[in-house]
């Protein structure tokens, strides 16, 4: 059976160690692993600037022409315990580039030095930091990525308990929304996690504070009544992707409005592999930024 994955995205995959994502690895070889994968140069029409919100350091993108009153309020990944925001502005510059938004992205604290609740109350604190600083919520987009879906519904489940206002939508990029990993997807075809690998991150975040299965931090197992639209890009190989089919298909019962798209042969954290030109990660942009456009109110 021929594969479903370009010859660009089998190739990368192909050239990934074998144990990349080491069972027994530690948060200081986690960090080690990471840096080569972060710190990408900027392109010359990114604009970024440092500001404070809601007493947390955030990092602010202006992609060049975009020309939007739209915002995409990024939760970003880093398994909990790697990659500070001044590693990490490409990212919010793939984002700004692809989806036309003014990008804001939290610099949480990490783990293990700062554990549970340190990153969700800093990426929370951001968030409202960010509305009451004049952001219109229906014109902003909640992204989060990897570990970032945990994060970013977190902010969404305390904003709905708050009753504060939501955001306009959620877009998950490879999100983490089961810690425990309770349901594995395939064996042996996702090169960047492995579950225990996974599992062995939610413990040096949650350090006994909580279970891994507990909904504050594991999406999949909260009451998702009252979300906003959630917009689930799930890749065929992803370690991760049995929890956001469950959270996908909870908030389908409680009503929400959700989008679920199959990607055949995309592994955990493809939409990143833009940058290597990987046909996947470019085609999964430009369904994001249809979305958006739909979703979002005219400017």
């Amino acid at each position: 059976m021929k594969s479903q994955q370009s010859d660009q995205l089998t190739a990368l995959v192909n050239a990934i160690p074998e144990n990349f994502a080491d069972p027994v690895a530690d948060y200081r070889d986690v960090r080690e692993m990471f840096a080569p994968f972060h710190g990408h140069p900027l392109s010359d029409r990114l604009a970024v600037r440092i500001e404070n919100f809601g007493g947390v350091r955030c990092g602010v993108y202006d992609f060049a022409g975009n020309n939007t009153q739209w915002t995409a309020f990024h939760c970003h990944g880093g398994a909990f315990v790697s990659t500070p925001l001044d590693d990490y502005h490409f990212y919010a510059g793939i984002i700004a580039e692809y989806t036309g938004c003014r990008v804001v992205m939290p610099d949480y604290r990490l783990a293990p030095e700062n554990p549970y609740p340190a990153a969700h109350d800093d990426c929370y604190a951001a968030w409202v930091g960010l509305i009451d600083s004049g952001v219109d919520p229906s014109r902003s987009v909640l992204f989060g990525e990897s570990c970032g879906g945990s994060l970013a519904l977190g902010v969404v489940q305390r904003l709905r308990d708050a009753g504060l206002p939501l955001p306009a939508a959620f877009v998950s990029l490879t999100g983490w929304f089961d810690l425990s990993v309770a349901r594995e997807g395939p064996h042996g075809r996702d090169p960047f996690l492995t579950p225990q690998w996974v599992r062995n991150r939610g413990l040096d975040y949650l350090a006994d504070s909580l279970a891994l299965d507990d909904p504050r931090v594991s999406a999949a197992y909260a009451d998702p009544a009252g979300f906003p639209p959630l917009y689930l890009q799930i890749g065929e190989f992803d370690t991760l992707r049995e929890g956001a089919l469950e959270l996908g298909c909870n908030a389908l019962r409680a009503g929400v409005d959700v989008t679920m798209e199959s990607w055949p042969g995309a592994v955990h954290g493809w939409h990143g592999l833009v940058t290597a030109g990987v046909p996947e990660a470019l085609d999964a942009w430009r369904a994001i930024r249809r979305y958006l456009e739909n979703r979002m109110p005219p400017q």
